[in-house]
Formats: C-alpha cells, structure tokens, sequence
C-alpha cells in the first residue's frame, strides 16, 4: 500500500536498512497497473485464447471503467471549487489565487480526482521552482509511500522513489524521505544497497505532500465491478462469435449427386441447385437464444451501473423535461459517492493551503490557512433562470459573496465582486460630474433645466 501506519518512535529511528525494506515490501505497482489498463481500454478479454484456433475469437472492449471514471470525475469536480475568505483578508485570498493560477489547480485538481477515481488514492507534492515560485504536481501512487503516526491523520514522513537507467545501462533507483524538516536522499545501482548521498533543509515546516484518498477504503470508482466488465465483455464478444460462425456457417447438402465443384460453381451462378429424390439442402449454424443473451448483457449492465452508482446517460428517464427532485433521485447514489469525495478532498485542499500558508508567511506574510472557505458544485444540467430568480430573492437576506457563488457561471466570487466595485465606482465618477453640472445651470437661473 501507498500508506503506512507505524508509531512515531520507529518513524524517528529510520535508517537506510529500514527504509530499502519498507519500499520493497510495500510496492504494489502490479495492481495500479491493471487498474491503469482497464481505464484505458486494455481488458483481459483482449487476451483471450480459445483451444480451437479455427473457432471466431472476437475479443470486444466495452469500456465501463472509463465511463465510470469519467463521469464520476466530472459530476464531483467538472466545476471549479470556489475559495472565500471568511475575515475578509482579499490580501490573502488574492496571493493565493496567484499561486492557483501559477499551477493551473482547476486542471490539476481533475487530474487529482481522475487518478483517484481510478487508483483509489492520489497525491501531490509541492515544491519551489527556480523562480522561488510554489509549485505543486501529481504523484503516481506506485512511486511513493506515505507513512503516518498510528492514529494521525497528518504524515509524518513520506518515500518517494524515482528509477532510471544510466549511460551504462545500469538501473539505478533513488528514494527520497522527506520528514517536517529535511529530504535525506538515497541511491542504489542494480538492486543493491540504499546509499545515502546528501541532507537538505526544505523549510515547508511540514512534510510537503497532500493525499486524496477516494475513500477511507482507497478503492477506487470500478476496483469492484471489474469482474462484471469482464463477463460483459465476454457475453458480448460471445454474440459477435456467434454471428460470425453463422456468416461463415458450412452448406449442407443430401443426395446431390455425382457433382464436381465447377457443377456447384455453375450452380451457384444459375441461383438453382439440381437435387436427387430425396434430397436436401441446408446451412450447418448454432441456434441463438437471442432474448435469453440480451436479458444476460441487460443485467450485467444494469448491475455495473448500480454497484458503481453511476446512471445509465443513455436511460429515456434522463429526459430533458425532468424535474429537480426527480433528476435528484436518479443522481442520488452518485451524490453519495461524490459526498464522500468532497470529504476526503477538502481535507487534502485544506492541507494544501497550509503547506502554501507556511511559504508565504516565511516571504512576510501573516495569514491563518484556516481563514480560507471553500464551496465544491456538482456538475448537473440546471435552469439558469431559476437560480437567477433565487438569488434575486434572496439577495435582500444574504451577502453579495453567498448570492454569487449560487451562480454556476461564476468562477472567482472575489474577482467577480471586484469588478462590479469598479464598475460602480466608473458609474458614480460619471453621473456625479453630471449632477454637479446640472446644479450649475440650476444655480444661474438657466430656462433650459
């Protein structure tokens, strides 16, 4: 597993040793790599053999593990989380929208939910670039272990490995072990023994990794219906092989005759064939229950869909005349899952602005990550007219930030507040010079007023 859990006075007591065997016991590349393959279409039914060669070997891919994925990631995260500041601090909130811009965190934070939805989990690391700028980026989960305090829910160090080949063809491994202070970096050649090369100070105050974790379990969005994909992608490469053996179905013919293939030839161009008494003809094909595998690939659709709570688009019930309350019952199950993400997800944000907050107070800064809100929105087809009539009415009970970020058209509530101020403040400049100007010719007695 990419998490480990062990009591903090072995986490301090690490050595090289301990380190080389903690990496080699908890790799588990094998398993995110078939989890990888199902999300990009490389089933195990591409692999299927049959004992008789001649038989049709159809091997067809319905990829409903991308579509869970997909539509999962989509419905959590395809709009933007919006961050507030809860005492007003715009001085805050405005570095630290530079640093989302810097990193453009919309996309990376889709990458992250994407990784999750289908690993289970997913990480990120943070760091300072040549520019002393902050910068953060994915970690692929096979590629590092993050240990906690038995308990805690903060890390208390994290490995990371990298692995290469050098000019001499050489495989080389290096592994890092970050703690709240220092990155000690390791290296080994061919397998052997870790080597410590070098210590360096990070200045983060705190081990500068962020997990998403899908769930407590970290099970990812299709991890259990993979045995169900199979089995459909076998009915349905089962169909085609069917359809195929009875295209190239074998002619049965009785009582023909003494004939050559040019008479069958001939016979074949006339569209007549010349039987003797007795004689018949037919195809040699396989009978097929066509209901009976149709309600087979139904049911299997239909449970992938419920085991994965993610509904079927294509369902004649997602009409585009359906109430809320009914479109809310169909998402439903999806809505319990994407709960459950926002959880764990905010959690990692919440950690992410921390480990910012820490760099930007070192730069002069004198800011409480916990002074920043954040609001995630589903990714939902919605009336826009209603929600515009809402926010009017509710406009007179509630502050303008609350109001704007009920609009799924707004992405920066603080940029968007911004710019109404300054249009105001242009507005106010422009009509006051006229109403000072219109006092004028009042005061001089002018006819024309």
């Amino acid at each position: 597993m990419p998490v480990l859990y062990m009591e903090k006075s072995s986490i301090d007591s690490l050595n090289e040793k301990d380190i080389k065997e903690i990496v080699d016991e908890n790799s588990i590349g094998t398993k995110y790599q078939h989890l990888e393959d199902y999300y990009r279409g490389k089933h195990d039914i591409l692999h299927y053999t049959k004992q008789d060669r001649t038989s049709p070997n159809n091997r067809v891919v319905h990829n409903m593990a991308k579509y869970v994925t997909d539509t999962m990631t989509g419905y959590f995260i395809g709009k933007p989380v919006i961050y507030g500041s809860r005492d007003g601090n715009e001085n805050y909130l405005q570095e630290l929208q530079s640093v989302y811009e810097y990193n453009d965190e919309q996309d990376h934070n889709a990458e992250l939910v994407k990784q999750g939805s289908i690993k289970g989990t997913s990480f990120e690391m943070l760091y300072i670039d040549e520019r002393a700028n902050i910068r953060f980026a994915t970690v692929a989960p096979e590629n590092l272990i993050m240990i906690y305090a038995t308990g805690e829910t903060e890390p208390m160090a994290v490995m990371r490995t990298i692995y290469s080949v050098d000019k001499n063809k050489n495989r080389i491994r290096k592994v890092e072990f970050w703690d709240a202070e220092n990155v000690i970096y390791f290296k080994s050649i061919n397998g052997g023994n870790l080597n410590l090369e070098e210590i360096e100070e990070h200045y983060w105050k705190d081990v500068p990794f962020v997990e998403y974790p899908n769930n407590a379990e970290r099970i990812g969005d299709f991890e259990g219906i993979i045995t169900q994909i199979d089995a459909y992608n076998k009915a349905v490469s089962n169909t085609a092989n069917l359809f195929q053996y009875n295209d190239d179905a074998l002619l049965k013919i009785l009582k023909m005759g003494a004939v050559t293939a040019e008479d069958i030839k001939a016979m074949k161009e006339a569209g007549a064939v010349i039987l003797e008494d007795g004689g018949d003809i037919d195809w040699l094909i396989k009978q097929i229950n066509d209901t009976a595998m149709e309600n087979h690939k139904n049911r299997l659709r239909s449970d992938m869909h419920t085991f994965a709570s993610v509904p079927y688009m294509g369902d004649e019930s997602f009409a585009s005349n359906a109430s809320g309350v009914a479109m809310g019952y169909k998402l439903w199950g999806m809505e319990q899952v994407a709960a459950t993400k926002e959880r764990k997800f905010k959690r990692g944000l919440q950690r992410r602005i921390e480990l910012i907050t820490n760099i930007l107070n070192i730069k002069g800064g004198n800011y409480d990550y916990r002074d920043i809100t954040m609001q995630f929105r589903r990714n939902v087809p919605q009336n826009l007219l209603e929600i515009a009539q809402v926010a009017g009415m509710l406009s007179p009970y509630l502050s303008e930030e609350t109001v704007l970020k009920m609009i799924p058209a707004v992405e920066n509530v603080q940029e968007e507040i911004a710019k109404k101020a300054e249009e105001r403040k242009r507005d106010m400049a422009e009509f006051g010079s006229g109403y000072e100007e219109l006092g004028k010719r009042i005061d001089a007695g002018d006819d024309g007023v």
